[in-house]
């Protein structure tokens, strides 16, 4: 591998990997560090297995980021190995999480203390949904640095984003897997974790405007979010660099929208943080920040996928 690697990859790995690293922290790490040791031996080992699993993938993303810059400036077999090998634990890490997840959902389902709506549940299956398939968008763009055009970097091939002629769709094989994972996660997160919770709000408190307005934010964005990401995603499949500037317009367009949906859910989540700041616990503050970043963060990654399609960022 010679250094070719575009500027734009180096961003987007970089962006999606603080975005990571902070929703992980905030979600994985700290809002269980000190409930490891509850007397409920399901939750116990739920809360084991995702602290466990957010170390494993905030340490391997930060490894992952620092070491591409490494793997794109050579062709050592031994470089390439060990991001592989980073990928793999980063990959287990994932599995460990979600596992926990899982097992937290699956003893508050079954629980007879515990009656939840479905829309409630569909919000906890959309964080866990959400969580795999981030975390598994984040690897597929790190596998760009290990690997050549006919496994899946452009950027060492005729077809890639430095070298492509203007004339062309960059519609590699790797590229679209890439959008289409994030824009898989995208869509079970926000329709799920966000718009499924906001409606719930929206049928069971009517009576405090404060928390109506917070939940309306959240779901004219979520709605805005998907609604846009996917179109975007249908008009960047057309576009091209020397796309006529009508196309590249509507594209522009759309991307304006996932980020005016990623700002409005996280101004409602905001605006509910707010009426309850004072009775959270640290804990619960955290993950309230943590939200806000996979809010917006992730939505924002996607644009930054969709760009190069457009002349940008390439």
């Amino acid at each position: 591998m010679t250094s070719n690697t575009s500027v734009g990859h180096i961003v987007r790995q970089v962006f999606f990997a603080i975005i990571l690293i902070l929703f992980a922290i905030m979600h994985a790490v700290y809002p269980i560090h000190d409930q490891l040791d509850v007397t409920v031996d399901e939750v116990k080992t739920a809360n084991r297995l995702t602290f466990a699993g957010g170390i494993m993938v905030t340490v391997m993303t930060a490894l992952l980021v620092l070491f591409g810059f490494v793997a794109r400036s050579t062709d050592s077999a031994l470089v390439m190995f060990i991001g592989v090998a980073l990928m793999g634990v980063s990959f287990v890490g994932n599995i460990v999480w979600v596992a926990g997840l899982g097992k937290l959902i699956d003893y508050t389902f079954d629980s007879p203390y515990v009656s939840l709506d479905s829309r409630v549940k569909a919000s906890m299956v959309g964080n866990l949904l959400g969580v795999f398939f981030f975390n598994t968008s984040f690897l597929v763009l790190c596998l760009k640095d290990y690997t050549t055009e006919s496994e899946g970097n452009e950027a060492t091939s005729p077809n890639s984003y430095a070298n492509h002629s203007n004339d062309e769709s960059y519609l590699t094989f790797d590229h679209i897997i890439r959008k289409l994972v994030h824009l898989l996660g995208m869509i079970l997160y926000y329709s799920m974790a966000v718009a499924a919770l906001a409606g719930y709000v929206l049928d069971e408190v009517k009576n405090n405007d404060d928390i109506t307005t917070a939940a309306r934010l959240m779901l004219a964005g979520s709605v805005i979010t998907l609604v846009s990401s996917t179109v975007l995603a249908v008009v960047s499949f057309v576009a091209s660099p020397s796309t006529n500037a009508g196309v590249k317009g509507v594209g522009f367009l759309f991307m304006f929208l996932v980020f005016a949906g990623s700002i409005l859910m996280v101004a409602g989540n905001g605006k509910y943080m707010d009426l309850g700041w004072d009775n959270l616990t640290q804990e619960q503050k955290v993950s309230s920040v943590g939200d806000c970043f996979g809010f917006f963060g992730f939505a924002n990654v996607f644009i930054l996928y969709c760009l190069p399609d457009f002349g940008y960022l390439m």
